[in-house]
């Protein structure tokens, strides 16, 4: 099975119907939040409750390929296909971590309802995301040790224009797109992914 973890403030729609083209995907939604305060809670809450297993793969976007970081702490997972994601919290926008403390005082739940009534359908996502997971994950960025040591091979997809997690050095492939190019360049992200498996 191919597990695919969205963004922050998003969902399986995430992941447009290329993706879905490749062997055995299954685009997830986040759970509901239940108390979990770091990452490595929120990876073991996810393969509990999306049955990840030894053997599967994962794709993550953004947050859902720090969240796979962890999984592969607790599940043997030979390939994580990181997509506009992060290995280590050095690697986010350094203002965003700056001004990350001001999460706790944002207000989410309006910012939600107003994205709710925008046509764009990552609003939608937004406006549909449990405020609660989005004040606890902030800080659980932060505070993150980051994937370290790892049997897992780990492939990286960025976009040259992003803003929230510059593109690493070691990308294995830069596209001309932002933080979301698994929506907007998934064509070149499924081709690419295929071309490895």
């Amino acid at each position: 099975m191919i597990h695919a973890l969205p963004g922050m403030g998003a969902d399986r729609r995430m992941y447009p119907p290329p993706w879905a083209s490749l062997p055995g995907f299954v685009a997830h939604d986040w759970m509901a939040c239940t108390g979990e305060r770091n990452l490595s809670e929120v990876a073991e809450s996810f393969c509990a409750a999306r049955g990840i297993q030894d053997g599967d793969t994962l794709v993550g976007a953004s947050l859902g390929g720090m969240v796979a970081c962890e999984i592969t702490k607790i599940r043997e997972i030979p390939v994580l296909w990181l997509v506009g994601s992060a290995t280590h919290k050095e690697e986010v926008n350094g203002l965003l971590a700056a001004l990350h403390p001001l999460a706790q005082v944002a207000p989410i739940d309006w910012l939600r309802f107003s994205a709710g009534k925008l046509p764009l359908e990552l609003s939608q996502m937004f406006s549909a995301v449990d405020a609660s997971f989005i004040r606890s994950m902030i800080p659980a960025i932060f505070a993150w040790n980051g994937l370290g040591a790892t049997d897992t091979k780990v492939y990286r997809l960025h976009g040259r224009h992003d803003r929230v997690i510059p593109p690493p050095r070691n990308a294995d492939l830069l596209l001309d797109g932002g933080h979301l190019i698994c929506r907007s360049h998934a064509p070149e992200c499924v081709a690419f992914i295929r071309s490895w498996l």
